[in-house]
């Protein structure tokens, strides 16, 4: 079995974000998307099951890879990349296509996400790359549970939660939470320095989607602090009921 995961290179969250042009600004130095964390650790529990192969995938600007080199010390065998100029500013189409076709050369059995990035929040990659690899998408994955015959994940829903058996080959999408990451030990971090990262060339790649998304301007909105405290003696429910008269909800 050969599984590939996308995870993201970010700015460190610790930092403030600063943006040019309506593009974040990213430094040299970037960590991995403790979103992608949880995706990689789905991987890696297949990996102990069915001794596959884990590869990671990102796209981005490189910088010194220490997003990726993070994502190669939690157990991940090996790493690709696409990072080039013309993708700044890639929309989810775009960066969907760009992973897709990393997939293809990795030759994937399943390809893992994290839900959406905290850097970007679209949450529709999965589902877009599912439809590049005319593959199903199983979402908001929590848990997996391996036996002799199956592998069975356990999905979020509206309600609860569901049980479906995965398939051979598919896209899968795992929430923050769902399980919970490894941490790699010296040993680890010290192995992930000899791990192949490949570089690939954006015109090595197949590409459709059309990045037509254009930034014209970032502006603060101030927030608005028009609330009025109360505190409770007691009677606090009689004054939520008077306010919500005066605004003839009731």
């Amino acid at each position: 079995m050969k599984i590939a995961v996308c995870a993201k290179q970010i700015p460190d969250p610790a930092i403030e974000i600063s943006y040019e042009k309506g593009h974040i600004k990213r430094p040299e130095e970037q960590v991995l998307d403790d979103t992608d964390r949880y995706g990689i650790e789905l991987a890696l529990q297949l990996k102990e099951k069915f001794d596959a192969e884990v590869t990671i995938l990102s796209m981005g600007p490189k910088g010194t890879l220490k997003g990726v080199q993070q994502a190669l010390q939690m157990g991940a065998d090996k790493a690709m990349i696409v990072s080039d100029e013309n993708l700044s500013g890639a929309n989810s189409l775009t960066t969907s296509n760009v992973l897709s076709e990393l997939a293809k050369l990795s030759e994937a059995d399943l390809i893992i996400l994290g839900t959406e990035s905290t850097d970007g929040y679209s949450g529709t990659v999965p589902q877009q790359i599912s439809r590049y690899l005319n593959l199903d998408c199983i979402s908001y994955v929590k848990a997996v549970e391996v036996n002799s015959e199956k592998v069975i994940l356990t999905r979020q829903t509206i309600e609860g939660s569901e049980k479906v058996d995965m398939p051979d080959k598919c896209v899968i999408s795992v929430t923050a939470g769902g399980v919970e990451p490894r941490y790699p030990n010296f040993k680890d971090i010290m192995a992930a320095k000899s791990k192949s990262i490949q570089e690939i060339p954006l015109n090595n790649l197949n590409l459709t989607a059309k990045n037509n998304l254009k930034f014209i301007d970032i502006e603060e909105v101030e927030s608005s602090k028009n609330g009025q405290k109360v505190i409770d003696d007691g009677e606090a429910h009689k004054f939520i009921i008077e306010k919500l008269k005066e605004l003839k909800i009731l």
